[in-house]
């Protein structure tokens, strides 16, 4: 296997394994630091709870599609007046409960408002980001649209 050149999207993430497939990469990474904030009260916490795993889709890398296993922890938070006593990590690059990585997202969006979806799940596929059109539908449903101002009268 050569060397495959995959910039983590934070620099507290660690790479711990590499595999790679016929038509793709699983890179099996995890968080380095040793607290985190609670998402609700702020607090940072360094008690961990446990870990979990999620798989996130990220952008290819040559012909080879990628895919992130990425080792979650949760955590207790401690702070006597917060109502949440378990949370879990939060990454910047990553929605809350998402499944891809944003610049993967930013890359779909792009996709999606400049072709048809179903052109767009063909296009996505051929760029090694497969992908369904249901899936840039709801990628087109979340964006936040700003309401243009026309400079014609009456529009």
């Amino acid at each position: 296997m050569g060397t495959i050149h995959w910039q983590p999207p934070d620099p507290f993430i660690e790479v711990l394994h590499v595999q790679e497939e016929h038509s793709s990469f699983i890179i099996t990474i995890q968080s380095t630091s040793q607290s985190c904030p609670c998402p609700h009260c702020g607090v940072p916490s360094s008690r961990p709870h446990s870990r979990y795993t999620r798989l996130v889709q990220d952008l290819p890398i040559g012909e080879k599609s990628v895919t992130l296993l990425l080792l979650t922890r949760k955590w207790f938070c401690d702070h006597n007046v917060c109502d949440m006593k378990i949370f879990s990590e939060r990454y910047e690059w990553l929605s809350v409960n998402g499944r891809r990585t944003l610049r993967a997202e930013e890359f779909l969006r792009k996709i999606a408002f400049s072709t048809s979806c179903l052109n767009g799940e063909k296009l996505a596929k051929a760029m090694h980001i497969p992908v369904s059109h249901d899936v840039l539908l709801s990628i087109i449903r979340k964006t936040d649209l700003q309401p243009e101002i026309s400079p014609f009268c009456g529009y």
